[in-house]
């Protein structure tokens, strides 16, 4: 019987992580090599879909370049006294740590094991891909720690029904979830919003970058599918999202110009996120971006923010530099396909212990107190 992943001890988490990490290589392959820490480097990750991957590395470089400022002279206790708890728009949070949201699992991983059960795989990927297991195994595992799972969007299948199966997952857990959409035509992005109200999700994201996507770029040739994407204006988004009393996210702002459009939509929140480099081969890591959107819009909005992050010492630095959460993408689909729920909760966890030490050792008893002082950039940034 799986333990409660919440009384483990780090190094126990540490060694499940690895054996999870085991257990999910052969599933990953061959686009990923299931590394118990990914850099996002090739050759040996082709999981980007640009032709050069540059963004997606540089994210995890920049990251690097920020180190903590250790300083232990405090009056403190057992470790007992850190609240890294926060609030995400009424629903409280062990940590400002969530999964980002990844859609058609058959289509990223030919190998997954989620797969539904006498159905045969077309044009050798599997559109046999159990997408509402995969969900379902992001959503419990973020809650079992504590968390907020978010679930995507992606582009039409006959086959296969990849957010309607989130919503399922999300729905179960009585909302505890975000459904993340496409950029749509107005009428299909009205008709999934109106759908994720109806499962109860806590919030909305829309992840407005889509646009430059491989199959959804000038030259994706997805306009001959239904419900074409499009980039859209701030009063687009203030009308389309004026039908939902839910906080919506906008995900992809990587400007403070935009972050400030992102304002006039009548957002709750952004996500400062360049898809992982999948969608502009040549832009700036998101952590360098960070704090100019920060003084853009001050705490006039929520600031999440994806892109590199790997353990709790980058959530601690992404919180210094302004942020009020991060969302963490591959390794947790890593975590998905060696553990499910478990392997999901396992990699969360140790997300969690990892930021709570680094707030031990810097004298941050809460999140309030993790400021830009509690950092060094150690190169030109």
């Amino acid at each position: 019987m799986e333990r409660d992943v919440t009384k483990m001890m780090y190094m126990e988490l540490r060694q499940e992580w690895k054996r999870i990490c085991d257990e999910a290589r052969p599933r990953m392959a061959p686009k990923c090599k299931a590394c118990a820490e990914c850099d996002s480097a090739r050759p040996k990750c082709n999981f980007v879909s640009s032709d050069r991957g540059r963004s997606g590395i540089r994210n995890y470089e920049k990251l690097q370049q920020i180190k903590l400022a250790c300083d232990t002279i405090y009056e403190g206790g057992n470790g007992d006294e850190i609240d890294s708890s926060c609030d995400f728009f009424g629903e409280k949070m062990r940590a400002p740590v969530f999964n980002a949201p990844i859609a058609w699992v058959g289509n990223n991983l030919p190998n997954t094991h989620f797969v539904k059960p006498g159905v045969e795989r077309v044009d050798g990927k599997a559109t046999n891909s159990d997408d509402y297991a995969y969900s379902k195994a992001l959503i419990d595992g973020c809650a079992d720690v504590g968390s907020i799972g978010w679930v995507a969007d992606s582009k039409h299948h006959p086959l296969v029904h990849f957010y309607e199966d989130g919503l399922r997952a999300i729905k179960e857990r009585n909302g505890r979830g975000v459904p993340t959409i496409k950029s749509w035509d107005d009428e299909k992005l009205s008709n999934k919003i109106k759908q994720a109200e109806e499962a109860g999700a806590v919030a909305i994201a829309c992840d407005i970058d889509c646009v430059g996507l491989g199959y959804m770029s000038i030259n994706g040739k997805y306009d001959t599918l239904p419900g074409l994407s499009n980039p859209k204006s701030a009063k687009q988004l203030r009308e389309i999202f004026s039908i939902t009393s839910k906080p919506y996210i906008l995900k992809g702002i990587m400007t403070p110009q935009g972050a400030v459009k992102a304002c006039e939509a009548g957002a709750a929140g952004i996500v400062v996120s360049n898809h992982a480099g999948n969608n502009l081969d040549q832009s700036l890591a998101t952590i360098e971006v960070l704090e100019s959107i920060k003084r853009a819009v001050g705490n006039d909005i929520k600031v999440y923010i994806d892109g590199g992050f790997r353990h709790g010492e980058d959530v601690f630095k992404a919180l210094a530099m302004g942020a009020d959460g991060v969302l963490i993408g591959r390794p947790v689909m890593i975590a998905a396909e060696g553990g499910e729920a478990y392997g999901v909760s396992i990699y969360m966890q140790k997300i969690i212990w990892e930021l709570q030490n680094a707030m031990r050792m810097t004298g941050c008893l809460s999140l309030k107190d993790i400021t830009r002082d509690k950092i060094y950039i150690t190169k030109e940034f």
